[in-house]
């Protein structure tokens, strides 16, 4: 490791702007702080305007006009973790090896600081055509999209980047992620008389080894569907010689864009069959999990937890025009898909706006331990931001959005 750069003197432009809001905690529910950082870098850059919205997102606008291009970065991280793994702090946005350390350095901070300087510097350059509008949004942790919708149903844009990590490649799609809550009631009796009762944890084990031996279809792009069992709870818990009459698991759902919350379920659901041969079933209820929270500005969300897969065409204008504005921008112009669930399960999958993804850093460095992204991406990343921004506005809205 070469020797620490930390001192009191911050360092200029995106770099320093990155590293006051990494040193901001802004676990879901304590973004306000990040969040008024934001609009005020924004204010300082000379967005032509920049404030919170009713959701508690930071938003900026530049230019005025068609088409609409609305780039998305969420804020939140996910809460600390790992208490003692850290080499640095996880507050501290140390300065080390060439790097930038800290939580929210690749998730994805990075590149909500290189969006909001690279078309800060388009916009002062002259070089927008139509509008762009730079969210940093909040709560994406708890759901991807949820407090993100209002806003894209406000700006009305006609295309949309998201910023998750891509190691600077060009992301076109993604698969889908679903909660799958699975109850089952059984009747309980004394533990030394078991025949008597219905054990709902012991039947439980049998569906969700069915649901593992599920073959699963292939999208040639994004990957196979999987469905993982995450939590299991039995009650009464801890059982005094008692036999549960309740059992809840809980899956995790990946998949393609064919599949729905409907198909999903039913195909859980439909694993009821490997008790066929039993007299006594326990009843069971199978349906997407509703995940409940609070943002800081105080409003409530109640969520199901099914958030589409998406897909736009690797030939499509879009897609095409990205590739080409990374290359001008000095960038390897690769295409590829994530692995993980993003924003735009809401902007592509539910509200049908073409998208693709941009952003600094690894997707596999993402809720680790001492993230960090390259400080010499993140200034590429910038570079990528303003030339995407630029290749796009130029184009007509038929031209981004036809099929």
């Amino acid at each position: 490791m070469t020797p620490s750069k930390n001192n009191d003197r911050r360092p200029a432009g995106v770099l320093g702007f990155l590293r006051d809001i990494v040193r901001l905690q802004s676990t879901p529910g304590e973004e306000a702080q990040v969040v008024g950082r934001v609009v005020a870098e924004m204010h300082r850059l000379g967005y032509e305007e920049a404030y919170v919205d009713d959701a508690g997102n930071a938003v900026g606008r530049v230019g005025q006009g068609s088409p609409v291009l609305l780039i998305d970065s969420h804020i939140d991280t996910i809460p600390m973790h790992s208490p003692g793994k850290w080499t640095h702090d996880p507050l501290s946005a140390d300065i080390d090896d060439e790097r930038i350390w800290g939580l929210g350095t690749c998730d994805m901070k990075g590149s909500a600081a290189a969006s909001v300087y690279g078309v800060a510097e388009l916009a002062a350059a002259g070089s927008i055509a139509g509008t762009v509008y730079v969210v940093c949004s909040i709560a994406e942790e708890m759901m991807e999209g949820a407090t993100l919708r209002s806003t894209v149903e406000a700006c009305a844009p006609d295309i949309v980047i998201i910023g998750e990590p891509t190691d600077l490649r060009v992301c076109n799609g993604q698969r889908g992620r679903a909660k799958i809550e699975v109850d089952l009631t059984g009747r309980a009796c004394h533990a030394g008389h078991p025949s008597v009762g219905l054990n709902a944890a012991e039947r439980m084990a049998e569906l969700i080894s069915a649901v593992a031996r599920l073959e699963h279809p292939t999208h040639p792009e994004l990957g196979g569907r999987s469905i993982t069992c995450i939590d299991l709870h039995s009650e009464p818990y801890p059982s005094v010689s008692t036999v549960p009459d309740r059992c809840r698991a809980r899956f995790d759902a990946r998949f393609g864009p064919d599949d729905t919350a409907d198909s999903l379920v039913e195909l859980i659901a439909a694993q009821a069959r490997v008790w066929e041969a039993l007299d006594d079933r326990p009843e069971m209820n199978v349906h997407v999990f509703v995940t409940e929270f609070e943002t800081y500005t105080g409003q409530l969300y109640a969520v199901p937890e099914f958030a589409p897969a998406w897909y736009t065409d690797p030939d499509s204008a879009l897609v095409q025009t990205a590739l080409d504005a990374v290359d001008r921008a000095g960038i390897a112009p690769e295409l590829a898909t994530y692995s993980f669930c993003t924003n735009g399960s809401l902007t592509a999958g539910t509200l049908g706006i073409p998208t693709i993804g941009f952003g600094v850093g690894r997707e596999q460095d993402a809720h680790t331990v001492d993230e960090s992204i390259e400080i010499a991406q993140l200034h590429r990343a910038v570079s990528g931001f303003r030339s995407l921004a630029g290749a796009l506005t130029a184009r007509s809205r038929h031209e981004l959005t036809a099929a």
